[in-house]
């Protein structure tokens, strides 16, 4: 989001971040310089939080207020109603989960919020439409736009294999996601498993913080994996991670769109394998520029990984095919075009 803004402020528009003071995005906007207003938006600051939005709606005039999670859509949508003239709210949805069939939910989809842009392809803009009854002119979709200069194909920094004492022959497999069960980090460690039975030379990374940390920890013991699957926490050296890896598998079974890890990994030029979540497969064509499998299948998983171990080339080969993929299609400059061109759009409605 800050990536975006600060693109949107270079193409010379008027922006300003509404953020949850003190939190670490907060604290990365003022360190980026971008303009922030502060306003508490925590369950019980609710109703002083609608009226923050309304002091910062009523002082800055906005055509558009764009809003990214359920709790600031409700907050803004609800203070936008008290500002005249009314600013466009326009939601942008990170998930292809339904929408929930109650009331409240509708009346946010559809009288509250004037867009919906979901951050995946036509397959999860279809479903928003057909499955949950959006109009069509009331949704867009396209992903998240990627900083294409800064994931790029280079050597590491420091190759991570020398921070965990393996040598530089070892091959490493890599997940990077907050640890939440819907990322499929449980099927990860079962294909692991399936791996390692045939592959030697082989070390499976788990980068990432989250609720599911004790169970993913506990599933690598009762495997016997310890020493094989490696939990390495957060990291703020992600590029560094990537550019490290073999191999990076996104096992996700359900609400992603598009992730923006595997963005980035294709970016880096790594050759993925991935599901056929959301709008996952609007961008890796299967056997082309990566592989994908169905959700909750370990082996499936296990055996492309496999296939790769067991090819260089064919890792080269797919690793390049993603990388000018993101080019060509997600990059930054690309979704800004795009963003521009439904902001224009919902303003002259």
């Amino acid at each position: 989001m800050l990536i975006h803004a600060e693109g949107l402020i270079k193409r010379g528009h008027r922006l300003r971040l509404i953020l949850e003071p003190h939190s670490p995005i907060h604290q990365m906007a003022l360190l980026r310089n971008l303009p922030v207003e502060p306003v508490g938006m925590q369950h019980r600051q609710y109703p002083s939080a609608i009226l923050g939005f309304r002091s910062v709606l009523q002082h800055e005039r906005p055509a558009i207020l764009h809003v990214n999670s359920s709790r600031d859509s409700w907050i803004g949508s609800l203070a936008a109603r008290l500002v005249r003239p009314r600013p466009k709210v326009i939601r942008t949805r990170h998930i292809s989960a339904p929408l929930n069939s109650n009331g409240a939910t509708r009346l946010l989809y559809r009288r509250l919020l004037d867009l919906v842009i979901v951050t995946g392809g036509e397959r999860t803009k279809r479903d928003l439409i057909e499955r949950d009854g959006l109009s069509a002119d009331r949704v867009e979709a396209f992903p998240i736009g990627l900083d294409v200069s800064h994931f790029s194909p280079a050597t590491p920094d420091q190759d991570i294999r020398k921070e965990l004492g393996l040598s530089g022959e070892q091959r490493l497999v890599g997940l990077i996601s907050y640890l939440r069960d819907y990322k499929g980090h449980h099927y990860f460690v079962e294909a692991a498993a399936h791996v390692l039975k045939q592959h030697r030379g082989v070390t499976f990374l788990i980068v990432g913080e989250g609720p599911e940390e004790p169970l993913i920890r506990s599933h690598i013991e009762r495997l016997g994996l310890g020493r094989d699957v490696l939990l390495l926490g957060f990291r703020e050296d992600l590029l560094n991670v990537f550019r490290s890896l073999d191999i990076f598998a996104m096992p996700t079974i359900e609400g992603d769109t598009i992730p923006q890890v595997l963005m980035q990994a294709l970016a880096v030029g790594l050759p993925v394998v991935s599901t056929t979540t959301g709008s996952i497969p609007d961008v890796i064509r299967d056997g082309h520029s990566g592989f994908i499998v169905p959700p909750r299948n370990a082996q499936a998983l296990a055996a492309r990984i496999g296939e790769l171990l067991r090819d260089p080339a064919l890792r080269t080969t797919m690793g390049q095919r993603g990388r000018l993929t993101v080019e060509q299609s997600y990059s930054i400059d690309r979704m800004l075009d795009q963003l521009e061109r439904v902001y224009a759009r919902v303003v002259s409605t």
